[in-house]
């Protein structure tokens, strides 16, 4: 599990660049399909990355979105820093 926190700290602190912004067609407003995808494709759960955030010290995650694109799945978070300040990353949501 620390390897899995020390890498998810690390997505969740920088930005991944992605090929082009995601368009809303590319990401899931239901989480019960989103859930299915991330049991099936074996995907870092956000329970997994809220607990990671929060015990690193990083924040607490406010929303997750799954998006998609040709690099794979992955997150668009928005998490509220210690200081209270909101910030908007992504993360690849890499198969465990």
């Amino acid at each position: 599990m620390a390897g899995l926190t020390s890498a998810v700290a690390i997505a969740a602190t920088a930005a991944i660049v992605l090929p082009g912004p995601a368009r809303a067609e590319d990401c899931l407003a239901d989480w019960g399909r989103a859930g299915q995808i991330v049991r099936r494709e074996n995907l870092i759960t956000v329970e997994e990355v809220s607990k990671s955030l929060e015990a690193d010290g990083i924040g607490q995650l406010v929303k997750t979105t799954l998006c998609w694109s040709d690099e794979g799945y992955f997150y668009r978070l928005v998490v509220r820093g210690p200081t209270g300040q909101l910030k908007t990353t992504v993360m690849l949501a890499k198969i465990r």
